[in-house]
């Protein structure tokens, strides 16, 4: 068992334990007034949910890791946790109704399809989501105070639905094999941080041509950066490797203010630094027109 304190800024005080242990994590957490759990089923030993309820009024931060229904007596006390704003579940086989937490607002999950009410959850801030097997992210269009969200690992060929979330302002896609279609991205009124890294099915980016939106954009790998010149917000683009190794695009660009990328290749037309100093010297010529 171990107690960290103000590790995040989702807990002022976590306290971390086995299932081995989970009645004498909750009579611990009761005594030392922890806010924040984090529950690990390494042991596959059983817990009796019930207990819950003698933290209920102090938890804001839930942590649970490889709990499926034969570990658990007494599920529907999990929901005694009204206060919880921050749930985190990775491995879990259970049929939680994140509906019935009503204060959730920030989510981090190994997506499973006895999960339930996912696309009910309005006032959720930040989502981490991995492994979702759906083919397009319209099951989180509902999500209309999402400001931060995170797709790893999934199945989604395209981002059919994002156009609803209004108040996104990061979006990070990764090791997504089968996307591909990202046009949804153009719908977006603003856009503070897009990464897309390791998506292997998607090296086109020209969907990205003309796009008003985003402002910051980080691609770990790509055919080429044509589009770039036209993007007509962006002001930071970071990326990893550019097959053609055609750099003149970014110096094409009209906002663009920084350029990060690493190592400089032999076959890119300028190092990075060669890169920023173009930029900041055009810009300096344009300020002084």
């Amino acid at each position: 068992m171990q107690i960290h304190e103000a590790e995040t800024n989702k807990c002022k005080k976590k306290l971390m334990f086995e299932s081995n242990e989970f009645e004498q994590g909750i009579e611990f957490a009761l005594a030392n007034g922890c806010d924040g759990l984090q529950i690990r089923n390494t042991f596959g030993a059983a817990m009796d949910f019930r207990l819950f309820e003698k933290v209920a009024n102090q938890i804001v931060f839930l942590s649970i890791t490889g709990i499926s229904p034969i570990h658990i007596t007494n599920f529907e006390y999990i929901y005694s946790f009204q206060k919880l704003e921050t749930l985190y579940s990775e491995e879990v086989d259970l049929p939680i109704d994140f509906k019935r937490f009503g204060a959730l607002q920030n989510i981090g999950i190994v997506y499973n399809k006895n999960f339930q009410n996912l696309d009910k959850l309005k006032h959720l801030k930040s989502a981490v989501i991995r492994k979702f097997s759906g083919q397009d992210l319209r099951l989180f269009s509902n999500w209309e105070s999402i400001k931060v969200l995170h797709i790893y690992q999934s199945k989604i060929e395209s981002l059919q639905g994002i156009a609803e979330l209004r108040y996104i302002d990061t979006l990070v896609l990764a090791h997504n094999r089968k996307l591909k279609d990202i046009s949804s991205i153009n719908q977006l009124n603003y856009v503070a941080d897009l990464s897309f890294e390791k998506n292997s099915g998607l090296r086109d980016y020209s969907e990205l041509a003309n796009n008003q939106s985003v402002h910051g954009l980080f691609i770990s790998e790509l055919d080429n950066l044509e589009f770039i010149k036209s993007m007509e917000s962006l002001t930071s683009f970071r990326f990893w490797n550019c097959k053609d190794g055609n750099l003149f695009p970014l110096l094409e660009s009209p906002t663009l203010k920084k350029v990060c990328f690493t190592p400089n290749k032999k076959h890119y037309s300028h190092t990075m630094e060669q890169i920023n100093r173009l930029i900041t010297n055009t810009s300096i010529a344009q300020n002084g027109d």
